[in-house]
């Protein structure tokens, strides 16, 4: 009996396509810096750590929504995605907002407030 072996550029095609599989074809791509440049829309002087932490907040978004993204309920990431068009610049931190809310991963009220003691 003889053993077929798959060709070694289809494996390696096979290989590189792992990932981006896993993410998921419709992950969304956008520029981390249109989000904090809304800031700057009105001319204003920005406050540079200011941006940096934007900056911050929006990659480590992304890094969180790449892992994550094939997991989430098809539903709340169309919805989510076409929430997070609405407006100026899509923002990562609002997307992975929106679904950690659809998911239920977020309380939707905050908790209640103790009564203060005397």
């Amino acid at each position: 009996m003889r053993v077929r072996r798959t060709p070694l550029p289809v494996l390696i095609g096979l290989a590189l396509s792992g990932p981006a599989a896993a993410h998921g074809a419709d992950f969304p791509t956008f520029a981390p810096r249109g989000a904090c440049g809304l800031e700057r829309a009105d001319g204003s002087r920005v406050d540079p750590a200011s941006d940096r932490g934007c900056l911050f907040d929006e990659r480590a978004a992304r890094r969180t929504l790449r892992r994550q993204w094939a997991r989430l309920p098809p539903a709340h990431r169309q919805a989510c995605r076409e929430e997070n068009a609405i407006g100026d610049a899509p923002s990562y931190v609002a997307l992975l907002t929106c679904l950690q809310l659809a998911d239920g991963a977020l309380p939707r009220q905050p908790p209640p407030v103790a009564p203060a003691t005397r």
